[in-house]
């Protein structure tokens, strides 16, 4: 998102719109809004009937709906999608369009928008206004309800000129528990023109004869000194002065007021003059306090009426809003004649706020108690505070965390987080710098482990087209109980440069990056065998269920040293891939790292097979249903490899999965056996450099080529480096696109063969009419060691996407993949095709179903379909059915029917459904209550013929 910080206003997912009953246009009314250039949009539909658009917008998907607007020209209306300010900024949301079969035309939109924080994005009134009533008063007075074309109900603080301004105001609102995001508000919307000309003809609501004086010198974006001449109609011999000082809204000196939030701001000076009850008692100064205005001295013997604004005395300074939220909880099972029954609680308290504009802090405190009817218990107490510091040169925050769970059986476990981070926030054109320190320390009768880590980097751009940075980490981890340690030090340097010649038609980058890390480790021990880690790796992932063919998502948070956080990897899901990119390092054990509350039996279910490739696209499989180990104490699986595997990537595939309790994946690491190990403690230094050059040629046939070279060193001397070169070239005419590539990569490794790798490939891609796409391609491998082919890959894949008609949309795409060992002279091959049909039958009915057939060292087929059915507004129908048949007859099936009832006005929800999983079917209803503003309960029944159980259960949810 920082790229599009500056040019995309964050419209994809967040709510926008523009106005339903003023449209956004200049307005020659409003002198002062002006056209400040022009933004760019997406142009999908042009109208000469105003309802017409607007019906036009609800039809489109929700995602662009939120983006939608409408703009009018003439007696025309179009109805835009996104702002940005360059075409070049709306690219990357070209495929969504095409995706919706939408026209991708670019118009330019005049910017006259000012800019707002929103807090919330919702379809119905009544939340916006639930939100906008519950707001702190100092932060309703700037905030509003905004109606966007789209038909969403924003609620939205403050109007600025400017981003940037917006952006500082946005600072005022972090003790909120909301997320915030900057988003472009209509001034004609708001009704600009008539409130200017209602303080211009009604100048007596300002306060007459109390006239606000600015102080030089003003400098535009700082606070500014305010000196208010008062004169109370009724005693207007007596004249005093009382001064304001520090403004927290910056007041830019001009003739003439520019925005509304300035007009507010000079109304809001002048009520503090008549504002307050009696304030002088006894011919006394007092002085008091308030949110806009800072300190205010008021002369003797005026006796100032009341306002609107209430005044706080002058304690508490602090400004805070309280939170109590609580949760109680209770089921019941009966089964077998017997009943069980748990009662859960929770309680969380939270108090956000500032010492000043620059000052904040949370302190939440938390607590909860479950309790079963066997008079087991287990309590966990969550005590936090968080400080924030900001001013215009950097951010400094600090967090103290405490997490102590107790249980019946005598069990007292605490963990603690210490936490301080700083960051630069100055002029951009000064290097940034960011730094952190932080300690968790977790403590139990068998657990006793401090984790010490801190963090520092900096980095400059120049023009955009140089950059440098350099970034600095060290960590360790301790544990006194079983009496082993790590300590990882890494330092990295990165320069890069980029250069755009001829109008951008020749493109140059260059990259070059060095990095030194420091490890040491106590030995892992499994089986009896010492293993030592394998560094550095790469993480990927994602879901796939043709796991022989096909590239995975980067996931960085795999290999990022959290042990805690999930990855994104849910152990509920078949045919999750999890791999590791170790460019040829050995590689014999393979430590998974999990969280959740999977049980023994959860862990039993799950089963994995092993693949290996060279190129991260074509899979070869070693291993099904490969063996592994749990250690219940570090929650870790550990698979010990058949063989040890010397491949660039590895991989692990959940091909079934029984859990029914939640799991996930947060860390995965590769090891090497020690064959011989003298020391349980191994200390190595690795070392290394990366040098990347690009050239991109846009003529007609768009040409690009890159080179890679790198270098990896371990205590001083080099073990391994790398070579690639990648040339590709794209062509288009019309609806057609074809382009090309090849490249070869060679790996040179100590002590082992020289593995090479070299790849050709041509795509074509064509749409001969917006209804249909096709697309065609192959590609061809070849594996060298020690330049000797070894392996080679023939490719070929096939899909078309088709739009039949209106509401019926359907995708069939074919891979095969045929994997030849050159030294044995034996061959391979894996199919799979898919077939997806998606269907509007009726308007309130829509049907999706997928067909997937695989062949490779097994066959498996996969079935799904799925329909909802909504008939009316307050009633929704929806099935779903899976089906998996392998040819080892471990064959799984799930089926899915719920149903809906939300009755008129919402605060009453009911819903049944009944779910089948492998024959073993589940029924069960659920009721909502939203009781008032501050309770909500909810109530189930669930029934399991299977094990002839019954469970029951309410909660309660309270929140102020």
């Amino acid at each position: 998102m920082k790229r599009t910080g500056k040019a995309i206003f964050a419209a994809l997912l967040l709510g926008l719109g523009i106005g339903t009953s003023v449209y956004a246009e200049p307005s020659v009314n409003y002198k002062d809004i002006k056209v400040k250039g022009y933004l760019y949009s997406y142009e999908v539909g042009t109208f000469t009937d105003k309802n017409k658009a607007f019906e036009f917008i609800l039809t489109l998907p929700e995602d662009l709906r939120k983006s939608a607007y409408l703009y009018q020209e003439g007696n025309k209306y179009s109805v835009r999608i996104f702002l940005a300010t360059s075409p070049s900024a709306l690219t990357i949301y070209k495929p969504v369009l095409k995706a919706a079969h939408l026209p991708v035309k670019v118009v330019k939109t005049p910017d006259i928008f000012l800019y707002s924080v929103q807090l919330i994005t919702t379809t119905k009134k009544d939340a916006a206004e639930r939100l906008y009533k519950r707001l702190p008063p100092e932060i309703k007075k700037e905030a509003f309800i905004y109606k966007t074309d789209a038909g969403y109900y924003t609620v939205r603080v403050f109007l600025a000129k400017t981003r940037e301004e917006a952006k500082r105001l946005q600072r005022k609102l972090a003790f909120l528990p909301v997320k915030t995001v900057i988003v472009p508000t209509s001034p004609t919307k708001l009704g600009f023109e008539k409130q200017q000309e209602k303080l211009e003809k009604n100048p007596k609501e300002l306060v007459p004869s109390s006239i606000p004086v600015i102080k030089a010198p003003i400098i535009p974006g700082k606070k500014a000194e305010v000196v208010i001449q008062a004169v109370p109609p009724a005693v207007k011999e007596k004249v005093k002065k009382i001064k304001l000082k520090e403004i927290q809204t910056p007041i830019v000196q001009s003739t003439e007021n520019k925005t509304l939030a300035e007009f507010k701001m000079q109304k809001e000076l002048k009520k503090i003059v008549l504002s307050s009850e009696k304030l002088i008692k006894g011919n006394k100064l007092k002085t008091i306090r308030t949110k806009a205005s800072g300190e205010v001295v008021v002369p003797e013997k005026e006796p100032y009426k009341t306002g609107k604004i209430e005044f706080s005395s002058l304690f508490p300074l602090i400004d805070r809003t309280v939170n109590l939220y609580a949760q109680w909880q209770y089921n019941t099972v009966y089964k077998d004649g017997d009943r069980s029954s748990f009662f859960n609680e929770n309680y969380n308290f939270n108090t956000p706020g500032e010492v000043t504009d620059g000052i904040k802090y949370l302190i939440s405190v938390g607590y909860s108690k479950y309790h079963t009817d066997v008079d087991t218990w287990q309590s966990t107490f969550r005590p936090a505070l968080n400080t924030r510091l900001t001013n215009d040169l950097f951010n400094l925050s600090s967090s103290i965390s405490l997490i102590n769970t107790k249980t019946s059986s005598g069990y007292d476990g605490k963990n603690t987080n210490y936490e301080l981070i700083f960051s630069s926030a100055w002029n951009p054109k000064y290097p940034y710098i960011s730094a952190a320190v932080s300690k968790n320390s977790v403590s139990s009768d068998d657990i006793n482990s401090d984790t010490y880590s801190r963090r520092f980097s900096t980095g400059y751009t120049y023009k955009r087209n140089l950059t440098v940075g350099y970034s600095y980490t060290h960590s360790r981890t301790e544990d006194h109980v079983r009496d082993i340690f790590s300590e990882t030090t890494n330092h990295n340097a990165n320069i890069s440069v980029r250069k755009a010649l001829f109008d951008g038609k020749i493109y140059l980058s260059a990259i070059e990056s060095i990095y030194y890390s420091d490890n040491r480790y106590s030995l892992k021990s499994v089986n009896g065998y010492y293993y030592q880690k394998v560094s550095p790796v790469t993480g990927l992932s994602g879901v796939d269920t043709s796991p022989s063919i096909g590239t995975l998502t980067p996931n960085a948070l795999l290999t990022d040293g959290d042990y805690n956080t999930s990855a994104g990897i849910d152990l509920q899901t078949p045919y999750e891939n999890i791999a590791i990119n170790t460019n040829y390092q050995p590689v014999d054990l393979i430590t998974v790292y999990i969280g959740g509350n999977l049980t023994a039996t959860d862990i039993s279910t799950l089963q994995w097979d092993l693949y290996t490739s060279s190129d991260g696209n074509v899979w070869n499989i070693v291993a099904t249903n490969i063996p592994f180990t749990y250690d219940s104490q570090t929650e870790t699986l550990n698979f010990v490899l058949p063989q040890r595997i010397e491949d660039n990537y590895i991989k692990l595939v959940l091909t079934s999965t029984g859990a029914t309790n939640t799991g996930y994946v947060t860390e995965v690491e590769a090891y090497e056996k020690v064959a011989n190990a003298t020391t349980v403690i191994n200390d190595s230094s690795t070392h290394g450099d990366t040098t990347r050059v690009g050239v991109r040629v846009k003529l007609p046939l768009n040409l690009g080529y890159s080179f890679q070279y790198e270098r990896t060193g371990r205590d001083g001397e080099e073990i391994s480096s790398k070579f690639s070169h990648n040339l590709s070239g794209m062509w288009r005419y019309r609806y057609i696109q074809i382009g090309a590539g090849a490249g070869r990569t060679d790996y040179f490794i100590k002590d082992q063969d020289t593995r090479s790798s070299q790849r050709a490939n041509i795509d074509i891609k064509a749409k001969p009419l917006n209804t249909l796409s096709l697309r065609a391609g192959t590609g061809y491998i070849e594996n060298f060691i020690n330049y000797d082919k070894t392996s080679t890959s023939f490719i070929i894949s096939t899909g078309l996407n088709a739009r039949i008609f209106t509401g019926l949309n359907a995708g069939l795409s074919n891979d095969i993949v045929k994997t030849t060992n050159e030294e044995t002279n034996t061959s391979a091959t894996s199919y799979n095709t898919k077939l997806n049909i998606n269907a509007r039958l009726f308007p309130s009915l829509l049907v999706s179903s997928s067909i997937q057939h695989n062949v490779s060292s097994t066959t498996t087929d996969i079935y799904s379909v799925s329909s909802t059915w909504t008939p009316s507004e307050i009633l929704r129908l929806t099935v779903s059915e899976g089906y998996i048949s392998r040819e080892d007859e471990e064959n799984s099936s799930t089926t899915n029917v719920s149903l809906s009832i939300v009755p008129r006005g919402g605060d009453i929800r009911y819903s049944v459904s009944m779910a089948s999983s492998n024959g073993k079917e589940s029924y069960s209803g659920n009721v909502f209550w939203q009781v008032s503003e501050y309770f909500t309960a909810n109530g189930y029944l669930r029934y399991t013929p299977s094990d002839d159980s019954v469970s029951t259960g309410v909660t309660v949810n309270a929140r102020w």
